[in-house]
């Protein structure tokens, strides 16, 4: 994944996100780690350089939500990339 798709504030509403995966040597930008994958289907929303940071950017998609700023590992993120979650 060479390009990082960057959210607008407004697309924020329409997307359920907010867990975190470490993708160090597995994808992505080894520079920016940390990325904040949809809780759906783990599609990245944005990386960072730092777990805080990405733990900020997590928190916008909802306080109450147990799922943000979830550590995720490299199997769930597969799953979830295969068979997505519908609802």
């Amino acid at each position: 994944m060479a390009d990082k798709i960057k959210i607008n504030e407004d697309e924020l509403d329409e997307i359920s996100g907010g867990m975190i995966f470490y993708a160090k040597g597995y994808e992505g930008d080894q520079n920016l780690p940390w990325e904040v994958v949809a809780n759906n289907d783990c599609r990245v929303l944005k990386a960072f350089g730092s777990r805080d940071e990405a733990e900020a950017y997590a928190k916008q998609f909802g306080k109450h939500d147990s799922y943000n700023t979830q550590l995720v590992d490299w199997d769930t993120v597969q799953r979830l990339r295969t068979n997505p979650n519908v609802y």
